[in-house]
C-alpha cells in the first residue's frame, strides 16, 4: 500500500500500524515476549511512551542491552525502520488518531478463533453467543 498511496497523494505519510509491529515481535521473540515478561513491559513502553526522538532510541539501545538482544534479527530490522512506525518519527503529523488498527484487527483475530471461514449462519450465531459468552 505504500507505495500506491505515495503515487496517488504524494504528500501524505504512510505509517505502519503499531499493533501489527508489536504482533510481529510476539512472533519473532518467543520466550522473550511474554504476557508476564519484563521485556514485554519495557518494550510496550519504549513503543507507547517515548516522546521524543533521542528518547526513543535511548530507551531502545537500553533496551537491548538490558536483556542482551543486541543479536536479535527483528529488533535489528524494526530498528531500522522505526520512521515507518515508532510514534516520535511523527511528531508534527496529522494522524487523526489513526495510528493503529489495533481495536478492529484484535477484534478480527478475536473472531477468527471462534468462528471458521464460510461458515453457515446458524453456526454463526451459535459461535458468536460462545464468544460473548467467554
Amino acid at each position: 500500500m505504500e507505495i500506491p498511496i505515495g503515487l496517488v497523494m504524494p504528500n501524505t505519510t504512510h505509517r505502519w500500524c503499531k499493533w501489527h509491529v508489536l504482533r510481529k515481535a510476539k512472533e519473532h521473540l518467543g520466550p522473550h515476549y511474554t504476557k508476564s515478561s519484563d521485556f514485554r513491559a519495557a518494550l510496550h513502553k519504549v513503543v507507547n511512551e517515548m516522546l521524543t526522538v533521542d528518547e526513543f532510541e535511548s530507551a531502545w539501545a537500553s533496551l537491548l542491552d538490558k536483556y542482551k538482544l543486541h543479536n536479535n534479527t527483528f529488533l535489528i530490522q524494526i530498528f531500522e525502520v522505526r520512521h515507518k512506525w515508532a510514534k516520535p518519527y511523527f511528531s508534527g503529523k496529522f494522524c487523526a488518531k489513526q495510528t493503529s488498527t489495533q481495536r478492529s484487527e484484535s477484534a478480527n483475530h478475536l473472531l477468527k478463533g471462534y468462528i471458521p471461514p464460510a461458515c453457515p449462519m446458524n453456526l454463526f450465531v451459535k459461535q458468536y453467543s460462545k464468544l460473548q459468552f467467554d
